[in-house]
């Protein structure tokens, strides 16, 4: 566990020299054929390998899933494994910016942002030999799996889908219950794996569909323990057969296990690697470390609702709490500089849509400690329940926050929980959030994760009218200089003017992986092993 002085120390020593940019650190090294350049008609064939000299490939992973849930689970230990297993019909190529491209449309035709019709690939097979046809498809986001038990996110993501209909075996329409700017977006991003209709009916329930799913994915379930989970190849790939013969995924908690079982041999790839470990990997000659920024905020909640502080309620508060956080020291101290702090709850990857002018937040302890005065604070403890081992880092992170906060006269108690029940449903004050960016678009977090009907579900208690009516016009607007300019004044609103949280740092993802294994990581925590990126 880190302290405020060893934080401190890390940063001050720490070379000059900084990122400037937010790609991963291992360079693109091979096209990707599901990307923007075969809609160019360029073909981008994989690379591929005799089956002989195919391996088997292990990766040591900081927690396993219950099972493999698309439509249900999207956390970061859970879609690494999935994408593996499942294809969507739009692809972004995360060898190419994220530029969006064909996966199982080949094609696709948008009317008026309210109606989207994707052309098929043809020939494409389902693990369990089964030909995807357009049934498939509208089944995937229909209302009945949406509204069916398990795939959660589904319902929550697609939830304006208002038909889907077969118009032919390769044909598919989906008709979305009025405007959806982010129409395109949706069918390449979380939650919008394609299932097989047949498999899914003749599950006896979705617990059990999720502990054996059938994709269409490079590798299929072979199997799934607690302590390991094994998928194989799938040589009837529409995409070429996998250059790998299996993958299994490992679970160990502990990030030295880890490292040791990479250094053996044992492990091929490890995920969460700290930066302070860096160094250690670095000492062997045939392992490294690769990764670096990805598209994921850390954020922290203000609750203001009944299970909060009563001074969480007062802006002058809030605002002292904001103000008392240096967070270009954080990234330097926790993170070695390989973190960046973004300008507003923003990534470049927004496009048309994103605000480069709107400032970094600000550091000033000087109108903290004014804030604080105007807040009539008297020294109260405020709660910061957490928990170890779930967000990267998050009790270092939380340390150096409370020490900030006592700079300027803020007492904040941190209190480890056992579970995310015990925070959620219980009193929490301020709490953390790692915000991941579910559409290239500002509503992926600041309108996803704050409307008013999520506001009302979590108790969080705050309502903010000028943040409400622009988070409607991004919401309904496809028009991008009116939607840039209603997502700039909810951020102004949501951090600065009446703080409903902060944001931190722009998240790292960092793995370890041995030299000769040519592998790249992505700003997403998908982890690709198929053909195009092995």
């Amino acid at each position: 566990m880190y302290c405020l002085i060893e934080c401190l120390r890390i940063a001050f020593t720490m070379l000059l020299d900084r990122w400037e940019d937010t790609e991963m650190l291992t360079v693109a090294r091979r096209g990707l054929l599901k990307g923007a350049a075969a809609v160019a008609g360029v073909t981008m064939l994989p690379r591929t390998i005799s089956a002989q000299e195919r391996r088997d490939i292990v990766v040591g992973v900081q927690r396993l899933p219950e099972n493999i849930s698309p439509g249900r689970d999207t956390a970061d230990y859970t879609v690494p494994i999935s994408y593996n297993v499942f294809d969507k019909l739009i692809e972004p190529d995360f060898h190419n910016r994220m530029q969006l491209g064909p996966g199982l449309a080949t094609s696709w035709d948008i009317e008026g942002y309210r109606e989207i019709v994707f052309t098929l690939r043809q020939g494409v097979r389902f693990h369990n030999g089964d030909e995807m046809t357009a049934e498939d498809v509208a089944f995937t986001f229909s209302r009945e799996r949406r509204e069916g038990d398990g795939p959660v996110r589904l319902a929550q993501f697609f939830s304006n889908v208002l038909e889907a209909n077969a118009l032919d075996d390769h044909k598919v329409q989906i008709v979305m219950d009025g405007v959806d700017p982010i129409i395109e977006q949706r069918f390449a991003m979380w939650s919008s794996e394609i299932v097989s209709k047949r498999a899914y009916r003749d599950a006896p329930s979705y617990g059990k569909w999720a502990l054996m799913p059938i994709g269409t994915g490079p590798f299929r379930v072979a199997d799934l323990n607690t302590d390991r989970f094994v998928l194989e190849a799938f040589d009837d790939y529409w995409g070429g057969p996998p250059n790998v013969r299996s993958l299994t995924f490992v679970e160990v908690p502990e990030v030295a296990g880890r490292i040791a079982a990479l250094a053996s041999g044992d492990f091929d790839v490890i995920t969460v690697v700290p930066v302070d470990q860096i160094s250690t990997i670095d000492g062997y000659d045939d392992i490294e470390v690769v990764g670096g920024p990805g598209a994921k905020l850390r954020i922290l909640i203000f609750n203001q609702g009944e299970f909060a502080h009563p001074m969480m309620k007062n802006v002058h508060f809030r605002r002292a709490l904001s103000l008392a956080v240096d967070r270009q020291l954080l990234v330097d101290a926790l993170f070695d500089g390989r973190a960046n702090v973004p300008n507003g709850l923003q990534l470049p990857s927004f496009g048309d849509t994103f605000d480069p002018d709107y400032p970094v937040p600000a550091y000033d302890p000087a109108q903290a400690r004014a804030e604080l005065a105007m807040s009539g604070y008297a020294g109260e403890v405020i709660d910061y329940p957490l928990l170890p081992n779930v967000i990267d880092t998050e009790v270092a992170v939380a340390e150096v926050l409370r020490e900030m906060w006592k700079a300027v006269g803020i007492d904040v108690e941190l209190q480890i929980r056992e579970n995310w029940k015990q925070i959620t449903r219980g009193h929490h004050s301020i709490r953390n959030m790692s915000a991941t960016m579910v559409w290239q678009d500002p509503a992926t977090i600041l309108w996803r994760l704050f409307k008013p009907s999520v506001m009302k579900g979590r108790g969080w208690g705050w309502v903010n009218d000028t943040f409400n009516a622009n988070g409607i016009i991004l919401e309904n607007e496809p028009d991008k200089v009116v939607r840039r300019a209603a997502f700039t004044a909810m951020m102004t609103e949501w951090e600065t003017a009446d703080p409903m949280g902060i944001v931190l740092f722009q998240e790292v993802w960092l793995y370890g992986k041995r030299t000769d294994l040519d592998w790249q990581p992505y700003v997403l925590p998908y982890m690709d092993f198929g053909p195009n990126n092995v």
